[in-house]
């Protein structure tokens, strides 16, 4: 509902493909994170990751920095693919792993079904590529990302130095909606510092 000039409501009526062109305007004003591979994995001196985990294949964000603990524990994991193609089944042993305690803890992660009564996989949401960890079913709350099977990066802002009291850039996108017998505006506003 809207409040009309005269106090009376009126259903809203807006045009969806307008809003969505905006929100897509916005969005493509966002700078994605490039990955790169690392020998190491960057942790401070709790073993917390403190770089951003990435997928190897679309650089999406699997786990912000912070979120997850380096251990070593030597496991098996199935030769990574992504689900269209069809390899052999062969494994490969990897010991260097991230443990996420919780599943919010997550940006973007996807589980398998079972794969054995014993453990299920984990993939990249977005593209499907996988195995990049496992979770056993015996502790649900355990998840293991292999630091082999993915990439680290930080956002371009916090990547480059930003003087002390560097100013704020507005970025805006706008739509005309028609409400009731009137347009209006729908403002989207972003800061970035």
């Amino acid at each position: 509902m809207v409040e009309n000039k005269d106090g009376s409501t009126a259903p809203m009526q807006f045009d969806l493909a307008q809003i969505m062109m905006a929100l897509r305007a916005q969005s493509s004003q966002k700078k994605k994170m490039k990955g790169e591979k690392l020998k190491d994995p960057p942790m401070d001196g709790d073993k917390k990751n403190t770089k951003f985990i990435l997928c190897t294949q679309c650089n999406s964000k699997i786990l912000k920095p912070g979120k997850s603990t380096y251990t070593e524990k030597k496991m098996s994991l199935h030769n990574m693919v992504m689900r269209e193609e069809k390899k052999s089944q062969s494994t490969q042993e990897l010991s260097k792993f991230w443990l996420v305690t919780s599943q919010f803890d997550f940006e973007n992660v996807g589980v398998s079904k079972n794969v054995s009564t014993a453990f299920k996989y984990l993939a990249c949401a977005d593209c499907d590529l996988g195995p990049i960890g496992i979770q056993f079913t015996n502790k649900p709350s355990e998840f293991y990302i292999a630091h082999d099977r993915v990439a680290y990066g930080m956002p371009p802002e916090t990547a480059e130095k930003k003087p002390v009291g560097a100013k704020r850039k507005a970025l805006r996108s706008s739509v005309s909606l028609p409400f009731a017998d009137e347009d209006c505006s729908l403002e989207i506003l972003t800061i970035k510092l």
